[in-house]
C-alpha cells in the first residue's frame, strides 16, 4: 500500500518558503512518511528560494497569489459563461454553500482560458454591486467594488491556473484557508479523498486579523463571508479533518465539521534532539521565551507581566529567543520600546535565533508562552522535552499539553502571567519537579514517532477506502 500512495500536499504561506512550527510539521511528514509527494505551495507574489529542503523524489509546484499570471495567446472564455460562474460564486455573500461550490467548479472548468481581465469587466462590477447592495444597505462605491474584485482575482486566478493536475490518490490540505480551494478542486476532479489538517482554527484567526485591519465595509463583509464559506466547504467536503488539539476539534465541530470525521493527532518531537537540562538551576532566576517575533505571540503582554516579576524579584531575567520575520520589524521595535519604557533593560534580553534551540531551553528555570492564538506550539513540547516546566496562555492545545506539568493563564492578562512566572522563579524545587514530569509526558504522548505512525495510518486508511470504493 505505501508504495502506491501518491499525495498532493498543499501548503499555504509556510513550507518550504518560511520557517516556523507549521513548516517544521510539514517537513516532518514529508521526510517521515512512506508516500510519493507533490508539494503545492501557495505563496505571495515574490519569487523566493525555498528555506527548507524537499525530500528526495518530491516535486514542488508554487502558486503565487496576488501576482498577475503570464499573458497567454488564448482567447478568454465567453463573457456570459464567466458571469454565470461568477454569479454562482458570489452566492458566498449570502452564505449559500451550494452556490459557492457551483461557482468554484464552473470557474475551474474555465481554467485553461485567461480569466484575469474579466474580473474587472464593467458587467462584473455591476454583478458584484447587485450582490452587495442589499447587504450593505447602499450600493458599494466604485473603489469598494474594485477592491473586492481585485482581491477575489488575486486569490482565485493563480489557484484556478493550476495545470496540469497531478495524478494522485490523496490530497492533504495543511491549512483551512486558501489551501482548501485547490485541494477541494483537485480532489473533486480526480475523485480522491481530501484530508484537512488545521494547526490553529483558520477562521478564528482570520476574525482576529480583521480586528487589527481597517478595510472598507464592503471588503470586510466580502472577505469575512468568503472565509466563512471556505471553512464550511472544508469541513463539509473533507473525508477526514485532523487537528492538533481537542480545543481546535471543538471549534471545528461547532463550525460544521461532522464529529465522526474529526480526529486529534498531536504534534511530536524527536527526544534525542532535546537532551535533558541539568538537574540544577544556575544563575539568576530566568524565564525563556522562544518563537518568532510576531503580534500573535503578544510580547507586549509578556513584557508587562515581567515588569511585575522584576518589581518583586529584581534579579529575575527574561530571555527572548527568535527571529524577526520580514514585515514584523515595526512590531519588534515596539516591543523594544516597551522594555525601555518600563525600565527593564537589565531584566529583558533579545537573544536572536537560538541554535541549537535546546540550549536556549536549558538556560531557563521556566519557559513561557504568551500567545493570543496557537495550534500546537512546538516550543512548548520542546521546552518540556528538556525537562523544564512552562507558563502558557490558554490557547489552542496549550492547556491540554501543560495539564499537570505547568501552569496556564488567560491570554492578554499580564497580572496573571506575571504572578504565575513569579511563583516558579521563587521556587526552584518546584521548577525541577514539574520539569521532570513535563519530560515524562513528552516521552509518553508527544514523540515524532507517534505522530508519524498516526499519519501513516490515516493515509493508508483513506487510500484503502478509496480503492474499495472504486472497486
Amino acid at each position: 500500500m505505501a508504495s502506491s500512495l501518491r499525495v498532493l500536499f498543499v501548503t499555504e504561506g509556510t513550507y518550504p518558503y518560511a520557517v516556523g512550527g507549521v513548516s517544521r510539521w510539514c517537513e516532518q511528514l514529508l521526510f517521515g512518511l512512506r508516500a510519493d509527494f507533490t508539494v503545492l505551495a501557495l505563496w505571495g507574489p515574490r519569487e523566493t528560494k525555498p528555506a527548507l529542503p524537499l525530500p528526495p523524489g518530491a516535486r514542488l509546484h508554487t502558486l503565487h497569489l496576488f501576482r498577475p499570471p503570464p499573458r497567454r495567446a488564448l482567447r478568454p472564455p465567453p463573457l456570459h459563461a464567466f458571469l454565470r460562474a461568477l454569479r454562482a460564486l458570489l452566492s458566498f455573500l449570502n452564505l449559500d454553500l451550494e452556490g459557492f461550490k457551483e461557482g468554484l467548479w464552473e470557474l475551474f472548468l474555465l481554467r485553461k482560458r485567461p480569466l484575469f481581465d474579466l474580473f474587472l469587466h464593467p458587467k462584473t462590477q455591476a454583478l458584484l454591486g447587485e450582490a452587495l447592495t442589499p447587504l450593505l444597505g447602499r450600493p458599494p462605491s466604485l473603489g469598494e467594488g474594485l477592491a473586492v474584485l481585485h482581491w477575489l482575482r488575486a486569490v482565485l486566478v493563480p489557484i484556478l491556473s493550476l495545470d496540469p493536475i497531478p495524478e494522485v490518490n490523496l490530497v492533504h490540505a495543511t491549512s483551512g484557508g486558501l489551501a482548501v480551494l485547490p485541494s477541494w478542486l483537485v480532489a473533486q476532479h480526480l475523485g480522491v479523498p481530501l484530508l484537512l489538517t488545521e494547526h490553529g482554527v483558520f477562521l478564528r484567526e482570520r476574525y482576529l486579523a480583521f480586528s487589527e485591519a481597517d478595510p472598507s465595509p464592503a471588503e470586510r463583509l466580502a472577505q469575512a463571508r468568503f472565509y466563512h464559506l471556505l471553512a464550511r466547504l472544508a469541513y463539509r467536503e473533507a473525508s477526514l479533518v485532523t487537528s492538533v488539539s481537542r480545543f481546535n476539534q471543538r471549534w471545528e465541530v461547532e463550525l460544521g465539521a461532522p464529529p465522526e470525521r474529526t480526529r486529534v493527532v498531536p504534534n511530536g518531537v524527536d527526544p534525542s534532539l532535546f537532551p535533558p537540562a541539568p538537574r540544577s538551576l544556575e544563575g539568576p532566576p530566568t524565564a525563556v521565551w522562544v518563537g518568532r517575533i510576531d503580534p500573535l505571540k503578544d510580547l507586549h503582554t509578556l513584557v508587562e507581566a515581567f515588569a511585575r516579576v522584576a518589581a518583586a524579584l529584581p534579579e529575575a531575567r527574561l530571555l527572548l529567543y527568535g527571529p524577526v520575520p520580514r514585515g514584523n520589524e515595526a512590531y519588534a521595535e515596539s516591543v523594544r520600546r516597551r522594555v525601555e519604557a518600563l525600565g527593564l533593560q537589565e531584566n529583558v534580553a533579545f537573544m536572536g535565533p537560538a541554535n541549537p534551540v535546546h540550549e536556549a531551553y536549558h538556560r531557563g528555570w521556566v519557559g513561557v508562552l504568551s500567545s493570543i492564538s496557537e495550534g500546537f506550539p512546538y516550543t512548548v513540547i520542546e521546552n518540556m522535552a528538556v525537562g523544564r516546566t512552562l507558563v502558557g496562555t490558554r490557547v489552542g492545545s496549550v492547556g491540554e499539553v501543560l495539564e499537570g506539568v505547568g501552569e496556564v493563564v488567560p491570554a492578554m492578562d499580564p497580572q496573571a502571567l506575571g504572578e504565575a512566572l513569579l511563583g516558579f522563579l521563587t521556587d526552584p524545587k518546584r521548577c525541577l519537579e514539574m520539569g521532570a514530569k513535563a519530560r515524562e509526558k513528552v516521552l509518553q504522548l508527544y514523540t515524532l514517532e507517534k505522530m508519524l505512525a498516526h499519519y501513516q495510518g490515516i493515509y493508508e486508511e483513506l487510500a484503502l477506502a478509496q480503492e474499495k470504493g472504486v472497486s
